[in-house]
């Protein structure tokens, strides 16, 4: 088949965006490859990897058991039955502005 005037007349083949993959590319090489010491680098960006792919699953998981909600204190005075004494932070107002 003839892809390059194929994909001049319609564009990128089956409607893909060679965006998407860039951005992958970006994630899983380019910063890696920033961070490594650029000596035998293909394995450090290989750990790298592992240890961002391990974070994000683990981030998935806390999320779903509702562990990445308030704070530590807010869980402790919950705990503590000792949530009526602390001021809601979302809904603190200041004082007004005397002029």
């Amino acid at each position: 088949m003839h892809y390059i005037q194929l994909i001049q007349l319609f564009g990128a083949p089956n409607g893909l965006c060679s965006s998407i993959t860039e951005s992958k590319h970006i994630k899983a090489v380019k910063e890696p490859w920033r961070h490594s010491s650029k000596y035998k680098a293909f394995g450090q960006m290989l750990v790298t990897n592992q240890h961002l792919d391990k974070l994000a699953a683990a981030h998935t998981d806390f999320a779903s058991r509702g562990m990445l909600s308030g704070t530590c204190l807010s869980a402790e005075l919950e705990a503590l039955g000792m949530t009526d004494s602390v001021p809601d932070p979302d809904n603190i107002s200041a004082p007004p502005i005397k002029q």
